[in-house]
């Protein structure tokens, strides 16, 4: 019964003392929000960025097609002078079309990685560019906290918190 009584009052007196301390802390702790995907769209920097990510992807389209256009040729091609050759000449043909399909691939696949790695090192650039705008901003704003609008799984959030309008317009200023 004595341990009993000693467990409960230590209990009360962690209580007593551990909740106002941790209210007051709750109270203190400020947090923000910030949408990357909104400051890469709005600011001059991420519409640099974004503009060339479309001018590649728009390139690397081009190519794309233009390939599979000649290798289309290729198969109409085979399909149409196959009748009339020898088994050799039109081995050789389908050799060729078969390299042609497989440079296709690969141009397709290497494309694709050229736009997979620009957005890569876009976003790597780009958030290497805002640390210190956050940092200043967060700072100004007495933050401990400022969570990607896009990654966390938020469910409700004030619009009060989020600061990137102030990102996009320090972001701009430093152009």
């Amino acid at each position: 019964m004595l341990h009993a009584f000693r467990l409960f009052a230590i209990v009360a007196f962690l209580t007593a003392t551990a909740l106002p301390s941790f209210a007051q802390d709750s109270d203190a702790t400020k947090i923000g929000a910030i949408n990357l995907s909104y400051v890469a769209r709005m600011s001059k920097a991420g519409k640099q960025g974004l503009a060339h990510i479309e001018d590649l992807g728009r390139q690397k389209t081009a190519e794309v097609e233009i390939k599979a256009a000649d290798l289309q040729r290729k198969q109409a091609e085979l399909q149409k002078t196959a009748i009339g050759m020898t088994d050799r000449a039109r081995a050789n043909l389908q050799r060729a079309f078969e390299k042609a399909r497989v440079d296709f691939d690969r141009l397709r696949q290497d494309a694709e990685k050229a736009m997979q790695d620009l957005q890569t090192q876009f976003e790597i650039d780009f958030r290497a560019q805002l640390a210190p705008i956050l940092d200043e901003v967060s700072k100004e704003k007495g933050l401990q906290f400022v969570f990607g609008l896009e990654q966390a799984a938020i469910v409700w959030w004030s619009p009060a918190v989020d600061i990137s309008e102030d990102v996009v317009k320090r972001l701009d200023a430093r152009k």
